[in-house]
């Protein structure tokens, strides 16, 4: 028996903005027909050792087996801020793939986090094809770090974004995410002075923070705004007013069950201002034409995205199956306890 391994070289040479943005749309279409195996989220909050009441970083575990596939899939996806004093990586991470007959351990995805940054700016495309204006005047971007920079990559692959407007609490982080923007796609680009100034000017809007307190305010939002909510993936994660999710033409969720515990839909929810019937649908109905997106374009859209175990399973897949058709990986022997060339 051996496991196969693929390092974030390998893996990041395997696949594609493009396909993985198709493969997450799959993921949300099977999700739709009742065609994933999907658990419970497992959230771990680590206190710092700093201080207790503080958080020194948090912890994802999800997984997912899509019917018929040969894996099922465990990621585990660690965040810990604090590491960009010590001149560490902030994000790390794996992704596991166990044999979906005999449960043994096919493969082991060393990824440090990158899949579920590359799956989570695929789910935020797939929302925009989806729940975007056809005409983007502007884009905000309401945080400038990795995920911003993901969320954008993606999204302009499948719409046309000419302006971007930026926000962060570090404004050096804004100005240098507003100069790559500018280089990666020539589009024009400025730091917003304040996030209100941010959203004002743009009719499509992707928060990516770990605010734990709102950042927008409801009545901010011009008619014909698509806002992609992608940082509230803890119960306690906020950047949203609840109601603005009062005021949305639709609210939809990536996965209604999750987002109902943690996500900007748990706020408004606990806050009584919405119940679960007031929520639209979920992103995969939409997908499959189970219930209509955009069709106005004077409509107010929130799409709320807290990552969903399936989207690391489809992508898993997809990396496994292109890295072994491009003779990536190495292979580890269990019983002779040595490391091989796939």
């Amino acid at each position: 028996m051996s496991t196969f391994i693929l390092n974030e070289e390998e893996i990041r040479q395997a696949i594609s903005t493009a396909e993985a943005i198709d493969a997450i749309e799959a993921a949300f279409a099977a999700l739709a027909h009742g065609k994933v195996n999907l658990p419970r989220v497992i959230n771990f909050v680590l206190p710092s050792v700093h201080s207790p009441e503080a958080s020194q970083g948090e912890s994802h575990v999800k997984g997912a087996h899509i019917a018929g596939a040969l894996h099922f899939v465990i990621k585990v996806a660690n965040s810990f801020p604090a590491n960009q004093d010590l001149g560490i990586p902030v994000n790390s991470g794996l992704m596991l793939a166990f044999d979906a007959i005999t449960g043994v351990l096919d493969a082991i995805l060393l990824d440090n986090g990158y899949l579920t940054d590359l799956r989570t700016g695929a789910a935020g495309a797939v929302a925009a094809r989806y729940l975007a204006p056809l005409t983007i005047d502007q884009a905000a971007f309401i945080g400038a770090g990795s995920q911003a920079r993901f969320q954008f990559r993606a999204i302009a692959s499948v719409r046309h974004i000419p302006s971007v407007s930026v926000w962060s609490r570090n404004p050096a982080n804004a100005d240098h995410f507003a100069r790559e923007v500018i280089d990666d796609r020539g589009c024009d680009a400025q730091v917003a002075g304040t996030i209100e100034e941010a959203v004002r000017s743009s009719n499509l809007i992707i928060t990516t923070t770990p605010s734990r307190q709102p950042l927008i305010s409801a009545d901010w939002l011009q008619p014909g705004t698509t806002l992609i909510a992608v940082g509230s993936d803890t119960p306690d994660k906020q950047e949203l007013d609840p109601k603005l999710l009062v005021r949305a033409d639709l609210v939809i969720a990536d996965r209604l069950s999750q987002c109902a515990e943690f996500g900007e839909i748990h706020h408004a929810l606990t806050a009584d201002l919405l119940t679960l019937d007031d929520i639209t649908g979920e992103l995969g109905e939409i997908v499959v034409g189970r219930i209509p997106g955009r069709v106005t374009e004077d409509q107010i859209i929130v799409c709320d995205l807290t990552g969903v175990g399936v989207q690391d399973a489809a992508i898993a897949s997809l990396v496994l199956e292109k890295a072994r058709l491009s003779g990536l990986g190495w292979r580890y022997d269990n019983r002779k306890r040595g490391v091989h060339k796939e």
